[in-house]
């Protein structure tokens, strides 16, 4: 039996106010259980628009997002920060945390009201940032850090919700290739876990390296979705992204070269 899609969409149509097109229009697709999907498409393609409408924090004009099998609307805000977390692209801070303390925040869904976290909490906080490979930083400012040093701290502070769905906005931004290679090791242990990732990206090699399942996006016109050996061929890319573009077996990988 085929496990049901946690995330699935609809007929979801969205548009930006004052727009006269849609960005999406008339949008279905599924995103299967377990797995790590990629969305890709050049800029203005609904990437993040997409992700943010899986977490509830946009409505679509008609059509419905179901996480679970229930429309996204209707689950509690406490009960969605422990089902799903993101790691944005950036993240302002109205104060100067501590990386510990803002870690502790992905604990919030589970706690009472102006509750403090507890030992556990921070034991779990500690487990966390041993994961990205930061504990030692535990007691700098945010701030302060780098901003591939932030980035960690973001994925930190996803995995303390402990989710279900894990969303990423661009994960490897700013991210050198040591942290780069720690990135790929958690999604895949994350998945290996059971835990459903979505993550966009412009990044080829993160892409091929870690999805098991791709949407194609470009605003406007319906998604194409579907295993990476038939997404991520040169004609799809091409047409998606206006450019030419090239696929070259490198050993097990497959690396893809834009342009000419």
């Amino acid at each position: 039996m085929t496990e049901a899609a946690p995330v699935r969409l609809e007929r979801v149509d969205f548009s930006w106010p004052a727009s006269a097109t849609s960005l999406f229009d008339d949008v279905s697709l599924e995103i299967p259980a377990s797995r790590i999907t990629a969305l890709i498409g050049p800029n203005g393609s609904g990437k993040t628009t997409m992700i943010e409408l899986i977490l509830g924090w946009r409505r679509a004009r008609s059509g419905e997002v179901f996480v679970e099998g229930r429309p996204v609307p209707t689950i509690p805000g406490r009960e969605r920060g422990r089902l799903m977390a993101l790691v944005p692209q950036e993240e302002n801070l109205p104060f100067a945390y501590s990386v510990l303390e803002y870690v502790l925040l992905g604990r919030a869904p589970y706690l009472s009201p102006l509750a403090a976290p507890g030992d556990r909490d921070v034991a779990m906080a500690f487990e966390a940032l041993d994961k990205v490979g930061i504990r030692n930083l535990a007691h700098r400012s945010v701030p302060r850090l780098s901003g591939g040093e932030r980035r960690m701290v973001l994925i930190a502070r996803a995995l303390l919700q402990n989710p279900r769905i894990l969303l990423l906005d661009e994960p490897a931004n700013h991210l050198d290739p040591a942290n780069r290679e720690r990135l790929v090791e958690i999604l895949q242990s994350l998945r290996r876990d059971g835990i459903t990732i979505v993550m966009s990206s412009h990044e080829p090699d993160m892409v091929t390296r870690l999805a098991d399942h791709i949407v194609l996006l470009r605003a406007g016109a319906p998604p194409s979705s579907g295993s990476p050996g038939s997404m991520l061929v040169p004609e799809r890319l091409s047409e998606l992204y206006g450019i030419p573009v090239r696929i070259v077996e490198s050993g097990d990988r497959r690396v893809i070269l834009w342009g000419d």
